[in-house]
């Protein structure tokens, strides 16, 4: 897994900084669920989702939870 979901967000939103990211959470947020979880380490999706959202996991939890039957973090 060679993919950086920091720098593949950068991209997809068109951002011009990663910490860009933390303000814009709403677009964020919608774009995430429509990535593609098996590029991504899980370790660096609740990094990354601790990083944008501060939320103490609640975004993580739910992606977990929608991607769950279509993941291999079963």
């Amino acid at each position: 897994m060679d993919r950086d979901i920091f720098v593949d967000m950068k991209i997809e939103t068109g951002c011009a900084y990663i910490s860009d990211l933390p303000y814009i959470k709403e677009i964020v947020k919608k774009k995430l669920f429509e990535f593609p979880f098996d590029l991504y380490s899980k370790e660096q999706l609740q990094e990354f989702c601790d990083y944008v959202f501060r939320d103490n996991g609640a975004v993580y939890q739910s992606l977990m939870m929608k991607y769950r039957k279509n993941s291999k973090y079963n």
